[in-house]
């Protein structure tokens, strides 16, 4: 009985020591700040991202990852500090803003109306150590007190991932940043003109 003792005992340090050198890692979608004065200025519209729909496959805390050999992998120490629709909305939004507030600087006379969106992630996909991907398609309301320009359009933002989880992250930030660039050009342009166009890819770079 004593040797089973401290077999079992040797055993908790062992699960102690495992535990202890494998820390969790908590990531966000949210970018960081920015040095240019009018991405920090909010815009003079209200917008609104009202709904961000997902797939239930990667709607969980933990990322789920693509491995090389094409098996899907909870990562339980690599979380998402927020439920993952709740990240895309926040990253969305900040990314929104700032790209209608250049706009509006460049272009005062643009029109004010308020816009609405609403999202619906295809895919969400992160391959560590070769891409992230991210395909949405968007629904974008622009309402005035004489019109109302409703767009339907879609979105596919393909990054290369160098090797780590960190740099996967990025990676999806930086998808997250095409799909607001591509909204904010047609917002930008309906109001400007009154006509609603999805951009064409690259229209937003």
């Amino acid at each position: 009985m004593k040797v089973m003792h401290w077999l079992l005992l040797g055993s908790g340090f062992a699960i102690t020591a495992a535990c202890a050198s494998a820390p969790v890692h908590y990531h966000t979608l949210v970018p960081d700040p920015v040095d240019s004065p009018a991405m920090q200025r909010p815009s003079s519209r209200r917008i609104e991202i009202a709904a961000v729909r997902i797939p239930a496959q990667v709607d969980r805390a933990e990322l789920v990852v693509r491995q090389r050999n094409g098996q899907i992998a909870l990562l339980e120490n690599e979380l998402w500090i927020a439920p993952l629709s709740n990240e895309l909305r926040g990253a969305l939004t900040i990314e929104l803003v700032r790209r209608l507030s250049v706009a509006e600087e460049q272009d005062p006379g643009r029109g004010q109306e308020p816009i609405t969106v609403h999202i619906d992630i295809e895919r969400f996909e992160s391959a560590p150590g070769q891409y992230a991907l991210v395909e949405a398609f968007w629904r974008l309301r622009i309402k005035s007190s004489v019109q109302e320009n409703i767009l339907v359009c879609r979105t596919s933002a393909y990054e290369r991932v160098p090797e780590g989880y960190d740099a996967l992250v990025r990676a999806h930030q930086h998808a997250v940043a095409l799909i607001a660039d591509e909204i904010a050009v047609a917002a930008t342009q309906s109001t400007h003109d009154g006509i609603a166009v999805c951009p064409v890819a690259g229209d937003s770079h």
